[in-house]
């Protein structure tokens, strides 16, 4: 056989060498892993999509063993002398018998793939119909989540009125009691986003001007990774989010800190430099509940937002010049959590120190950190040429404060 007829055979060889490599790539040590549930509701899928996975790997066993032996029994092999025969080809008596049809065979394998559908459609519609069940009572906690370009925002209603304004904002991170379950509203300011935690539960897109109802429930303390798998724009795959798993009686006195407003610093205090600094460059976007001021549509200094009501629960947005598809995360409490970004970078290095300089970096210069679109209100702008070497130690030095 020729060099010519060789190379398919090569190529086909290295097709199927790269298809391994990737299969053995997603069967690492993935955080995002729909098998591994840890709470109701992603137990429930994975009691739905293992018999379903069983199933489909019979009938590929059965449809490719099927296919590999007809290959086998019926293969042809080359000539020995190529001038006997065309290279590939029977010989006239040795053609196979044709079968043009076989009524008992159709009608099996019309039959069989039917009533295996009919099956696994009932019992997927039943496990649907589970998820969206609700057992929290309507004065229990509820959570409005908002996606955006490019990050999640997270709205406590700690006694369960959507309608009101939230007892506080966070980002990128939700905490939530163990065992408990979790009513959840979300939504979007900007694009079509999806909500994904995989190990609490399944996918929900989240739609500007619409509100889907979801639930999370974790059975186990612990961190649960999330990602938008929605494709939304440049940074689609950096907009992650995590849900923290605690004790009640630590969630309780986490929220009663949430609830607090940042102090608004006197020039006497630490920090208060950082603070003016803040105001000055960072306060047009981000909001720290009891310091920032916000302005009208004409650019009008307003109140001191000392409360939460900038939230309206309505809708999200109270003034479009307030909370617009352009708003950030909500920093209030930044140094109580664990990531920042879009849960892109940590915050904290493991021995608990925070990540000065990369914290500095972003402040920075975030669009060179991680991609986005600043001039049209998608991601944090840039400060080079704006904020001085002292001025940049002068506001992480107060985000530090914000406990």
């Amino acid at each position: 056989m020729s060099a010519a007829r060789r190379r398919p055979g090569w190529a086909r060889l290295g097709i199927l060498v790269a298809a391994l490599a990737l299969l053995a790539t997603a069967c690492g040590d993935k955080p995002l892993d729909t098998m591994d549930p840890a709470g109701p509701e992603a137990q429930s899928i994975k009691d739905l999509i293992v018999p379903i996975f069983i199933i489909a790997g019979i009938v590929f066993v059965l449809v490719q063993g099927a296919v590999i032996a007809l290959w086998w029994k019926f293969r042809v092999d080359e000539p020995e002398d190529p001038a006997d025969e065309r290279p590939g080809t029977y010989a006239d008596d040795e053609f196979p018998d044709q079968v043009h049809g076989n009524l008992n065979l159709e009608i099996a394998w019309t039959i069989i793939p039917t009533v295996l559908l009919a099956v696994i459609s009932v019992f997927t519609l039943i496990t649907l119909f589970d998820l969206d069940g609700v057992d929290a009572a309507d004065d229990d906690l509820r959570i409005t989540v908002v996606g955006q370009q490019w990050w999640w925002e997270f709205q406590y209603h700690l006694d369960g009125n959507t309608d009101t304004p939230p007892d506080f904002v966070t980002a990128n991170e939700m905490v939530i009691p163990v065992d408990q379950q979790v009513p959840l509203l979300i939504t979007s300011r900007d694009v079509i986003h999806s909500f994904w935690i995989p190990r609490l539960n399944g996918k929900q897109d989240a739609v500007p001007g619409s509100e889907f109802e979801w639930v999370v429930e974790a059975s186990e303390i612990g961190d649960f990774a999330g990602q938008c798998t929605e494709f939304c724009g440049l940074s689609h795959g950096y907009m992650r989010m995590f849900t923290n798993a605690v004790e009640p009686a630590e969630f309780e006195a986490w929220a009663a800190e949430q609830v607090q407003s940042a102090p608004l610093l006197d020039e006497a205090d630490e920090g208060f430099e950082g603070q003016q600094v803040f105001l000055a460059n960072c306060a047009s976007c981000h909001i720290i509940t009891g310091v920032t001021s916000h302005v009208d549509a004409d650019g009008d200094n307003l109140a001191d937002v000392d409360t939460w009501d900038v939230y309206d629960g309505a809708n999200k947005i109270v003034d479009p010049a307030i909370l617009t598809a352009g708003v950030a995360p909500n920093l209030t409490h930044l140094m109580s959590r664990n990531t920042y970004a879009g849960s892109f970078f940590d915050l904290y290095d493991d021995d608990g120190n925070v990540n000065r300089a990369e914290l500095e970096e972003w402040v920075f210069n975030a669009p060179e950190q991680k991609p986005n679109n600043p001039e049209n209100r998608q991601g944090m702008t840039s400060f080079v040429g704006v904020l001085t070497a002292e001025q940049l130690d002068d506001v992480v030095d107060y985000l530090e404060t914000l406990e």
